[in-house]
């Protein structure tokens, strides 16, 4: 084959492999994991806000990615406010079945399912009568985290409505890698 013949063909198959890789889905693609390791200290604030509320300020000490099948890291927040004394959640971000798959395991058996989507991971549940969907990501230097939280209403026929009640949003910045 000539040099002009192989760099026809090599013209030719672009399209086809661009095509393929804009059409593949998005878990055959890779996903570069954001950098959140290390150890983080914000504020917690409820929204809507609450007159006279205390603030709440929150350490959240974050391991690397894990790399091993069904390897884990660690995934602490401390609270803390005048109100009440601190409060540890020492849980642990854990690996689940497919590459953008990850567990929140709270301990005593509580393991909630999340998704690495892009560069946010996301871990929806359900806890007595409410809805939680939460929300960790890295915006610039700023790690955010959020819960959505919304009233659980019977399932119904076609589109039911939900009650919004509010949202508890984290904002860290990295103190120590």
């Amino acid at each position: 084959m000539t040099f002009n013949k192989a760099v026809a063909a090599v013209l030719v198959a672009l399209p086809a492999l661009a095509h393929a890789q804009a059409t593949a889905p998005a878990s055959a693609q890779p996903n570069p994991r954001p950098d959140w390791a290390g150890t983080w200290q914000g504020t917690l604030v409820n929204l809507p806000l609450r007159a006279g509320a205390p603030v709440v300020t929150v350490r959240a000490e974050i391991g690397p990615w894990p790399t091993g099948n069904q390897g884990c890291a660690l995934w602490r927040r401390t609270y803390t406010s005048s109100a009440h004394p601190a409060q540890v959640k020492d849980y642990r971000l854990c690996r689940g079945a497919g590459e953008d798959e990850w567990v929140v395991d709270e301990g005593d058996g509580v393991k909630l399912p999340g998704r690495l989507i892009g560069d946010v991971l996301v871990t929806p549940f359900k806890y007595g009568k409410l809805i939680l969907h939460t929300t960790t990501r890295l915006r610039g230097d700023t790690l955010e985290e959020e819960i959505f939280t919304v009233d659980d209403k019977p399932a119904v026929e076609g589109p039911l409505a939900l009650n919004a009640r509010g949202i508890q949003r984290m904002t860290f910045k990295r103190i120590a890698p």
